[in-house]
Parts: structure tokens; C-alpha cells; sequence
């Protein structure tokens, strides 16, 4: 089995096993993601799944943790966004399945995750002035990836 990390849109992350074979990857995925699978390198030791129709595909959340995450391991803020649930594998392997998310990326996804939560949870009181100080604070609230605590990069 094969560690990997379900991020909901809701910011609660859920580590799972998926099967070492890749067909059998991929079925677990579609059957998460609600559908056809699209998958990115953000980071060398991780990939980020998201259903393959993203914000077309009716009743999918923008998934802020997700965003977030991908857009401190690219060193940049995205242009677009992520919808629905994600999930965090590790890089692709020789066989073309999908290797085991590490310790040091798991700590990360998680720790990024408690950040966009707690500053979402702060919008309720106070929420933001614009679309682009919104994106501003989520990013400044995430740990970043090149910190020694997770021993990246």
C-alpha cells in the first residue's frame, strides 16, 4: 500500500492507503475525485490530484488548502484555482504508479491546511477587504516549504 493525503475543501486533511498497482491508482482516485483525474508536479517529491473539469464541473468548492499548497511549493500565487477534494501522492514512479507521500511533505500538507483553516475561520469575524488581500493573507499564513522543519528543497 501506498501512503497518500485527502484534502477536502473544507481544510480537513485525511491520510489513506492507495494500492501499489496503477490501474488499480487510478480507480481509487476516480472514485474519490467524483470523475476524470488530472495530476501536477508542484514539488519533486509530490503530485496534487484534482478532478479533471475543476471549477466547470457543477457543485465543486474551491479548495483553499489545495490552492495554498500548491502555490507555496511553486514559490508563486496561482493563477487559477483547485476544486474539490485533492489528494497528495508522492512522485510518479518507474512503474507508473504513484510512490508514497514522505513524512517531511505530509507534516507540510498538514501544517498548511491548520494555516488556510484558521485563516478562513478568521474571515467570519473579519472578513477580507478584496479578492486579492484575501489570496495575500492565505499565502502569508502558510509555512513555507524551504523551513528547515521540513527538510525540502
Amino acid at each position: 500500500m501506498v501512503a497518500a493525503l485527502r484534502i477536502e475543501p473544507t481544510g480537513v486533511v485525511q491520510a489513506f492507503e492507495l494500492p501499489e498497482d496503477y490501474s488499480r491508482q487510478r480507480q481509487v482516485l476516480c472514485a474519490l475525485l467524483e470523475g476524470t483525474v488530472d495530476g501536477a508536479v508542484y514539488h519533486r517529491r509530490a503530485l496534487i490530484h484534482v478532478h479533471g473539469q475543476g471549477s466547470l464541473s457543477p457543485g465543486r468548492q474551491l479548495n483553499v488548502a489545495a490552492w495554498a499548497l500548491a502555490s507555496t511549493w511553486r514559490g508563486t500565487e496561482l493563477p487559477y484555482g483547485l476544486y474539490g477534494t485533492a489528494v497528495v501522492t508522492g512522485p510518479n514512479c518507474s512503474d507508473g504508479g504513484y510512490g508514497a507521500v514522505d513524512e517531511n511533505v505530509s507534516q507540510h500538507v498538514q501544517a498548511v491546511s491548520a494555516a488556510v483553516s484558521q485563516v478562513l475561520a478568521s474571515w467570519v469575524d473579519r472578513p477580507p477587504m478584496g479578492e486579492a488581500q484575501a489570496r495575500a493573507e492565505v499565502l502569508r499564513a502558510c509555512p513555507s516549504l524551504s523551513g528547515a522543519a521540513f527538510g525540502c528543497r
